[in-house]
């Protein structure tokens, strides 16, 4: 009998292909697509409806359980509701019913909350718990600010006037319900309509477009492709065909402000200014002021174009840039961080280890050796952007107030 301890160890032959090589997997697509951002698209709107509609059925039945008749004061305030807004109608229309003006405000007000609750919910697990670092939810460059706040006046004109031009062209009139909803907010706290209709907005719809459907359709399709499909959801998502064009332009210059400054609260900024100073103007001027048949005068017009063209080219010139984070001794002129001349950027990302995850927006993490700087801005640009601001604010008193 042998001895255990001397027999040979017991040889198993491998099952073939055990261990054979693996092929890497093909690495995932940016997302979302343009088909699932098209499917987002729709979640943001039915949440935006389900939210202004249990809203407005609330403050309409608050209202209701106070009158004598409550059935009989709902019918009334629809039947009034419909004949402020139906499109049949000739000459002047009544005002929309005071109740329902404030169950349509609070419902507004109520789906910018549903839709800051869907972006708390979606960001993070669609983005990732970085989502804040990837987005640019970053503070910008105090220059950046004050361009952004000069360029408003141009940005509202120069919207107003690509808007007649397409109405002008395509023969298509505004629903009159826009027209009927521009007293809505006339008797409604200004601090809510601040938030319902600046504020708001200015916040999700720019997390939600030029964020999180625009990381992936940029990254997907590349920047300019990403910024146009953007743009257009952007637009349809206002379901109003009458702006589809200016939407579409809005959003697209809004892209642009968001991918020189490398900060989300830059559009955000323009998009809620724009939005304020329009309501604004709604609720202060005289019906007559607010002619849609009266057109801007051209030198408005002109002035108007040359603060967006400076306002445009100063962003530009100072945009927010990736550098490296230098040694020492590696530095020019012996400094600790710099931007060696001659080195592209995607040598840059490679010697960092670190490759932004969305083109032209994302932050670097702590531990890349990589850091976001500003160019140096065009002194020119700057100037001639005061000076058309300073202008424009001159003939808007002028002509238009």
């Amino acid at each position: 009998m042998s001895d255990p301890a001397n027999e040979p160890p017991l040889v198993t032959r491998p099952e073939p292909g055990a261990h054979a090589p693996r092929s890497p997997a093909p690495p995932r697509k940016p997302r979302p697509g343009f088909w699932e951002a098209v499917v987002w698209c729709l979640v943001f709107l039915a949440g935006q409806i389900c939210g202004a509609m249990a809203a407005l059925l609330v403050v309409v039945g608050a209202y209701a359980l106070g009158a004598q008749e409550p059935g009989k004061f709902i019918l009334d305030e629809f039947d009034g509701f419909v004949k402020a807004v139906d499109p049949k109608a000739q000459g002047e229309r009544p005002p929309v019913p005071f109740a329902f003006s404030q169950a349509l405000a609070y419902g507004m007000l109520a789906a910018q909350f549903v839709s800051l609750g869907m972006l708390a919910l979606v960001l993070p697990r669609r983005v990732g718990p970085d989502w804040k670092r990837q987005l640019g939810v970053r503070r910008p460059h105090p220059l950046h600010v004050v361009l952004v706040l000069l360029i408003v006046p141009g940005f509202l004109i120069m919207s107003g006037v690509i808007q007649e031009a397409f109405l002008w062209a395509t023969g298509i009139r505004p629903p009159p319900a826009m027209k009927a909803l521009n007293g809505v907010f006339a008797q409604f706290p200004w601090p809510l309509t601040v938030l319902a209709v600046a504020l708001g907005p200015g916040v999700v719809e720019e997390l939600w477009c030029r964020g999180f459907l625009g990381r992936g359709l940029s990254a997907r399709y590349g920047v300019v492709v990403g910024v146009l499909l953007t743009s257009v959801l952007f637009a349809a998502m206002h379901v109003d065909p009458s702006q589809l064009l200016v939407i579409a332009l809005m959003g697209a210059y809004l892209h642009f402000v968001y991918l020189a400054t490398r900060s989300i609260w830059a559009p955000i900024l323009l998009h809620a200014m724009n939005n304020g100073v329009s309501i604004l103007l709604v609720l202060t001027l005289k019906p007559e002021q607010l002619d849609q048949d009266k057109h801007v005068p051209l030198i408005v017009t002109l002035v108007a174009l040359s603060l967006m063209i400076f306002g445009t080219v100063a962003l530009w010139t100072s945009r927010a840039e990736l550098e490296p984070v230098l040694h020492k001794d590696d530095a020019p002129g012996g400094g600790v961080r710099g931007n060696p001349r001659g080195v592209p950027p995607s040598k840059q990302e490679e010697d960092s280890g670190w490759k932004p995850e969305y083109p032209g927006v994302s932050a670097p993490p702590a531990e890349a050796k990589m850091r976001l700087g500003y160019a140096v801005v065009s002194p020119v640009a700057v100037i001639f952007t005061v000076v058309s601001f300073g202008l424009l604010l001159y003939l808007g008193y002028r002509y238009l107030i």
